[in-house]
């Protein structure tokens, strides 16, 4: 049986895989407003999961007021109860995309009693007026990534992990990184993705050897991650969950 922390390459989403999904989501479905109401909140919910690794109740939790953007970027606000559980930082186009949201298909999403301000009401809503909750989101997300070929696959931990496996892949294997992402308590759990990612240990091994005078310390050639680094870590997380 396998273990919780053990993941198989079936699990989640090859590059090219990610195209044609991304592809599938961002096409014109439909001229008439109704459905083209639908794709836009399709491609949001597929594209704000595949690249934020939130957990289905994560984001059926998001508030309006969680959404926000300081000095180093985009973000949201993911929380456990009334406690903030941590900060997951936004690639620019899905903040863009959550914005266009915000601004256009979420007022006609609105309940007619809901202020479309108020912080404290849900980000999403869907077209029938009411936000998501659990067992939507994931019939949601199967019927999409069925329609986009990945129907003996699909599920919201598919694009979780996909997440997981992109991050580690294009931060150059910046494990504390990934794992302040996903929430994961120990980096131990984060490390499952790493057998996937595929490395010269020759190149590896030479940059080991710098010369004295190209010598600068990990702050003064990332001085955006050394600021972000600075800021208060987020709670720790209870449990092992991947």
């Amino acid at each position: 049986m396998r273990s919780a922390w053990e993941i198989s390459r079936e699990m989640f989403l090859s590059e090219r895989e990610i195209e044609a999904l991304l592809e599938f989501v961002r096409r014109d479905r439909d001229e008439s407003r109704a459905n083209a109401r639908g794709a836009q909140l399709d491609r949001l919910i597929i594209e704000t999961l595949l690249f934020t690794g939130l957990r289905n109740s994560e984001f059926c939790r998001l508030a309006l007021g969680d959404q926000k953007q300081d000095a180093n970027g985009a973000y949201l606000t993911v929380r456990q109860g009334d406690a903030v559980d941590r900060v997951v930082y936004l690639p620019s186009a899905v903040a863009r995309l959550l914005e266009d949201y915000r601004q256009t298909t979420r007022r006609g999403c609105l309940p007619a009693d809901i202020d479309a301000n108020d912080p404290l009401q849900p980000l999403v809503f869907h077209e029938r007026r009411r936000p998501f909750e659990r067992t939507g989101l994931y019939r949601r997300v199967i019927r999409v990534l069925t329609e986009a070929g990945l129907g003996d696959r699909a599920s919201v931990q598919l694009l979780r992990h996909t997440y997981g496996y992109l991050a580690y892949l294009r931060t150059g294997g910046n494990l504390l990184f990934t794992q302040r992402q996903l929430g994961h308590a120990h980096p131990i759990v984060t490390s499952i993705y790493a057998q996937f990612v595929d490395e010269s240990y020759s190149r590896l091994a030479e940059m080991l050897i710098a010369s004295p005078a190209s010598e600068t310390t990990s702050e003064e050639r990332h001085p955006a991650n050394a600021s972000s680094r600075r800021k208060a870590s987020p709670p720790s997380v209870s449990g092992v969950q991947t």
